[in-house]
């Protein structure tokens, strides 16, 4: 029988399952073939050494048709006699195919299926390989835009809160960029804040007279300015938690670089972030709170010679008791 005359190869000659060690075994089918029924003891132990070493070859679930190669792969060593003595039962199954080769069908049926599970992890992995190569690109393009506005996170900052700050500052340019610029017109200079005329302290936007003080000559208690009126509908600000992530605004990076310019900055404001998140202490208008604190830190410097890039707020060494002071927000 010529190479023509032989079958097609029962596996491809790219499918390669070296390195995987675990080979399936259909127990049921095995304990009911022929060879276990019929099969020695040597040529049934020849058989399963020789499925097992077809497993690793490539193409996978094919031998060698080499008598030399079968003999040490079946557990004969050199002993080229004694494979040959148990040769024909041990080779039940094997067909020798186009290739030179032999093969046997129910392990050329799981190494296909094994092969095609190899490639699918690779597929798997490869792509989760370049998703996290483009995520890193991401991140790092990201943390340049927010740096050029001012703002510097951390390093560890997740993926979702970068992107949501890259949108919320990229939104904040939009809608920047798409009003024109605001005038006034209709008014006189130095009438803006002007009553309308309906009475003394009762026109719009005027504040009440001061009340007189009472005549201490006659006995009558003095009389405090009666408080100023507020604006019709005006209500204090809110108080709420730090909310993270804390950004610094490149109006408050100017403000630093003016009044506390011996501060680090990142460092001073990590302390910032961890204590009052810390306390959970509200306060109605953070970036005042971060700009006195700032300002602590920079009269701490000052006041111990200028040295170092930041020190703890002002008072006895380790005092932190100004922290609590109320800053009026």
């Amino acid at each position: 029988m010529t190479a023509t005359d032989l079958p097609a190869p029962l596996v491809p000659a790219d499918v390669d399952l070296r390195g995987l060690p675990f080979m399936p075994l259909d127990v049921n089918r095995l304990r009911d073939s022929d060879l276990a029924i019929e099969a020695s003891g040597d040529e049934f132990r020849a058989a399963v050494l020789l499925w097992c070493a077809s497993w690793n070859q490539v193409p996978a679930g094919s031998l060698p048709n080499n008598d030399q190669a079968m003999a040490a792969y079946a557990g004969f060593g050199r002993d080229v006699k004694g494979w040959k003595k148990v040769a024909a039962g041990a080779l039940r199954g094997f067909v020798e195919c186009s290739d030179g080769r032999l093969y046997h069908p129910v392990v050329a049926e799981k190494a296909i299926d094994a092969w095609a599970q190899r490639v699918e992890h690779r597929e798997k992995t490869a792509n989760e390989t370049e998703r996290k190569r483009k995520e890193r690109e991401d991140r790092a393009r990201m943390f340049d835009v927010l740096r050029e506005a001012g703002q510097v996170l951390a390093w560890n900052t997740p993926t979702s809160t970068l992107r949501a700050a890259v949108a919320e500052l990229e939104s904040g340019d939009e809608s920047r960029a798409s009003h024109a610029p605001v005038t006034r017109t209709g008014h006189a200079p130095g009438t803006a804040k002007r009553g309308t005329g309906k009475g003394e302290g009762e026109g719009e936007g005027l504040e009440p007279p001061v009340v007189p003080l009472g005549d201490q000559s006659q006995g009558q208690p003095a009389k405090k300015p009666a408080a100023r009126a507020k604006p019709e509908g005006s209500r204090a600000k809110p108080k709420k938690p730090l909310q993270m992530p804390f950004l610094m605004t490149p109006e408050m990076l100017a403000w630093a670089k003016e009044k506390a310019p011996a501060v680090n900055l990142d460092r001073e404001t990590e302390r910032f972030c961890d204590y009052w998140t810390g306390t959970g202490k509200p306060m109605a208008d953070w970036p005042s709170t971060w700009r006195n604190w700032m300002r602590r830190a920079q009269d701490d410097i000052e006041r111990r010679g200028g040295g170092g890039s930041g020190g703890r707020p002002p008072g006895a060494p380790g005092d932190t008791s100004w922290i609590e002071e109320d800053d009026g927000v």
